[in-house]
């Protein structure tokens, strides 16, 4: 009985050494994504990225993939304090990284790393996955691991209220899902409604897609008068020489834009080739403007615009919301 007992307890002491590392090994740390709502088409939509088991954490790279064809990646804000890697986009794949700065203990337990902003383009289920992740200690020691999380994020239909059955409803549905325009607070588009000077600017910036900067430099007289949300809009399109100012240096960014400015600010920003010496066909050609008529004429003969009834072009009325994206759209699309 006595040599029974104690192989039992050899047995035990033999394998305790094994047994104490399972009970006692810290987890291995994990990871989340955390989306905002549900989206609708042409809305903004957060996914926060979350760990847990954190030990020692200094520095960190992230790896993820998005379904582009439904999300456009807008911006990624971490922490506020050391040094922010500018987010790597390449087609479907996205690289964050940050780093602490100076001799500061890394981070422990449970962290929010960072916030993933992006514009809904398309409609269906949109997949966020996290492919791997990078973590470095307060040592500069690294190690990686395969996350393989991954979320799906529902996207429904743009609410455009006052759309249905309007002559521009595709057109204006196409812009939104592009990001080049979007409805109002209340769910409306408005597209009868006359569009203002900032307006058109601020919709053209996005076709065209200018870099905007967060300090925008604008020399205009009445500068104070243009919305914050459309100041960088404006100054990047005034340096890419789409507009400028009247006379006495006033933007009038509040002033209904009349067809024959609309015609002719998108005509030099998607390069139309124009004729100095050409007339427009249009009944009343004697009434639009000399500056104008040479990029009427262009648009008019690329099929971009057409005239009203009678063969007027009518280049003093004021352009509507749905002519302004329906001829951006067709620029767009030569």
């Amino acid at each position: 009985m006595t040599r029974k007992l104690a192989s039992l307890s050899m047995a035990l002491l033999l394998c305790l050494p094994w047994m104490l590392p399972q009970t006692t090994r810290a987890a291995a740390p994990s990871y989340a994504l955390i989306a905002s709502d549900k989206a609708d088409l042409g809305s903004e939509i957060q996914i926060s990225v979350k760990g847990t088991n954190l030990s020692d954490v200094y520095a960190y790279e992230f790896n993820l993939e998005f379904d582009a064809s439904r999300l456009k990646f807008k911006e990624a804000n971490g922490a506020p304090q050391g040094f922010t890697v500018p987010p790597i986009v390449k087609g479907n794949r996205l690289t964050f990284a940050h780093t602490k700065v100076g001799e500061k203990p890394g981070d422990n337990g449970n962290l929010k790393f960072f916030t993933l902003t992006f514009k809904t383009i398309g409609g269906g289920n949109a997949a966020i996955e996290i492919k791997d992740v990078s973590l470095v200690n307060s040592k500069l020691e690294k190690t990686t691991q395969n996350a393989g999380v991954r979320i799906s994020v529902a996207i429904g239909k743009a609410l455009l209220k006052d759309m249905a059955g309007h002559w521009a409803e595709a057109a204006i549905q196409r812009a939104v899902k592009l990001g080049i325009v979007t409805g109002y607070s209340d769910g409306t588009f408005r597209p009868q409604a006359q569009i203002t000077r900032t307006e058109f600017v601020a919709i053209l910036a996005r076709a065209k897609q200018l870099t905007l900067e967060e300090t925008p430099e604008l020399s205009f007289a009445d500068a104070s008068q243009i919305p914050a949300w459309a100041r960088s809009s404006v100054s990047a399109a005034v340096k890419a020489q789409f507009i400028s100012g009247y006379e006495d240096n006033t933007f009038r960014g509040n002033q209904p834009i009349s067809r024959a400015e609309m015609v002719t600010i998108f005509a030099r920003a998607f390069g139309l080739a124009t004729d100095a010496a050409a007339k427009p066909a249009f009944a009343d050609a004697d009434q639009i403007p000399v500056y104008a008529q040479r990029y009427v004429t262009a648009a008019a003969e690329a099929g971009l615009i057409s005239g009203k009834a009678n063969n007027l072009f009518a280049s003093n009325d004021k352009a509507t919301r749905a002519e302004a994206v329906v001829t951006i759209l067709r620029l767009i699309k030569s």
